[in-house]
């Protein structure tokens, strides 16, 4: 089948509009992805984050004893669906408009374990490496998550 110029034309017009609308909507968005960043030097020094993984049993003793946080890096939606007990909603997507609100009770806990939907879920581990960068060296980070937590029938507060 032999495309016309006419067909060719009309279907780079629309990829043309489609990487317009995408930029447009990106250049709009409250944390916009960072398309034109210049790339790093070669050799610049990539700093390595020390965040320690932890399991659903450490997770429940800690959030037990004082001074331990728990925050849920998952949306507000999944949040009120349900978290572990005690954990405080902070989203990866809202980190920039909730860390100055939370700040007091982040620098008041001992211990801040961070957690998302599961072992698939990065959003956990970005959050972790935002908190530090803001100066939160306290992390640890429970991978398996929401998931592994019901998977282990553990109370879930709504």
């Amino acid at each position: 089948m032999k495309l016309k110029k006419r067909n060719l034309l009309q279907m780079l017009a629309l990829a043309a509009a489609s990487v317009l609308f995408g930029l447009g909507r990106n250049f709009f968005l409250p944390e916009p992805l960072p398309l034109f960043q210049p790339l790093p030097a070669a050799g610049t020094p990539v700093t390595v984050v020390p965040i320690t993984e932890v399991d659903a049993d450490f997770v429940l003793q800690a959030s037990a004893g004082s001074g331990t946080l728990l925050l849920d890096a998952r949306p507000d939606a999944a949040y009120r669906l349900g978290h572990i007990p005690g954990a405080l909603s902070l989203p990866l997507g809202r980190f920039a408009a909730s860390f100055a609100a939370m700040l007091p009770r982040l620098r008041a806990a001992r211990l801040l374990v961070v957690y998302c939907s599961g072992s698939t879920c990065n959003d956990s581990h970005d959050l972790a490496l935002k908190l530090y960068e803001k100066g939160m060296k306290n992390l640890l980070l429970y991978k398996g998550g929401m998931e592994d937590w019901s998977g282990k029938n553990h109370a879930v507060e709504k």
